[in-house]
């Protein structure tokens, strides 16, 4: 069964149990470059990472944020058996997760 975070804007435990990641989708404002880190795990611990990404700002001419989006197939094994933990380098952007429960 397909599922989302749903939007967030802070580290947080999204899902625990086993899963298949499906898609990172990550957002900054203007001249802000945090990071999200997404572990195969129940809390933050660097061991465990399944994807890893920068949201960089926009400018004054471009205007607007940049995404990181990254979506995986079956083939590409994200399998996450002990959960999803998300983890933002700072309390700025905001990401949504989809993950297929297993």
């Amino acid at each position: 069964m397909n599922t989302s975070s749903g939007k967030q804007g802070a580290s947080a435990l999204i899902y625990t149990g086993i899963c298949r990641l499906k898609s990172v989708s990550f957002t900054a404002d203007d001249a802000k470059n945090p990071t999200i880190t997404v572990e195969d795990n129940i809390t933050a611990v660097g061991t465990n990472i399944r994807a890893f990404g920068k949201a960089a700002g926009g400018d004054a001419t471009n205007g607007g944020a940049c995404n990181f989006i990254k979506e995986w197939t079956k083939e590409d094994n994200m399998i996450c058996n002990n959960g999803i933990y998300a983890s933002l380098s700072a309390s700025e952007g905001d990401y949504i997760i989809e993950y297929e429960i297993l």
